[in-house]
């Protein structure tokens, strides 16, 4: 096993920007290894000339009580031959179910960067409590927990400090079929700072996905987040729709 997840890292972390599919992932449901790739791209061209491009890459190892799973992405954009856009991540996860109940427990790690939010590096270390929910939804779940993170900027100074920060992590995941080709998902993150509520992030993506074939999917993702202590000149709001074509492996 320790083979094929280090086989999948070394495949994923070099792959860009782009939502993979966000489809909350069910322990016990697949056995053995699956895969994703997207891609994404973006050009206009008149009064505003603009070029945006992204890759994303996500691998799954399933057990028969847990699971495991890497996600990387990362993107790049021009606007008027100057560079407006670099940002990328990687997410490391594993969900176990807590026996016979409808609880999971979560472990996590995530780094990432964003150079036009000054974000030289974030790096985050966490664990949740997430349960399953048998209402309208095909998948429904709801997550509570806590994590660390360690943020550093690009250029260090009293406007922009490095911040290590305790969060509360919760969110909500579920997703719905609505015909035979057409599925919508949703992830939501609420994370205050355990000391200054104040002080908190909100991430949230819906996903419109059409099955192409049984392996190839479009979707299109709109992407929202709202950081309430961004660093110095950037904005709070962080808004993205994009177009992804995606494979399934």
């Amino acid at each position: 096993m320790l083979q094929k997840l280090f086989a999948i890292s070394m495949i994923f972390t070099s792959f860009s920007y782009s939502f993979i599919h966000i489809d909350p992932p069910v322990v016990g449901e697949k056995e053995g290894v699956t895969g994703e790739v997207s891609v994404s791209g973006k050009h206009s061209s008149g009064n505003n000339d603009s070029t945006s491009v992204g890759l994303a890459g996500k691998g799954e190892y399933f057990g028969s009580d847990w699971l495991v799973y890497l996600i990387a992405s990362y993107t790049y954009g021009e606007s008027n031959d100057k560079k407006d856009t670099n940002d990328g991540s990687a997410h490391l996860r594993y969900v176990h179910s807590i026996g016979a109940t409808s609880y999971d427990y979560e472990l996590f790690l995530q780094t990432e960067f964003n150079e036009f939010q000054h974000i030289k590096q974030r790096n985050l270390i966490g664990a949740n409590i997430r349960k399953k929910l048998d209402i309208f939804f095909d998948k429904f779940y709801a997550g509570l927990g806590i994590f660390y993170s360690y943020m550093e900027p690009e250029e260090v100074t009293v406007y922009d400090p490095v911040y290590k920060r305790t969060r509360m992590n919760s969110y909500l995941s579920f997703s719905k079929k609505v015909h035979q080709n057409f599925s919508v998902s949703y992830l939501g993150y609420y994370q205050p700072n355990v000391e200054d509520f104040s002080d908190y992030r909100i991430s949230q993506i819906v996903q419109f996905n059409t099955s192409i074939t049984e392996a190839l999917m479009l979707g299109l993702d709109v992407n929202h987040a709202y950081n309430a202590t961004p660093y110095y000149g950037v904005e709070k709001n962080d808004i993205r729709t994009t177009i992804n074509l995606r494979y399934k492996f």
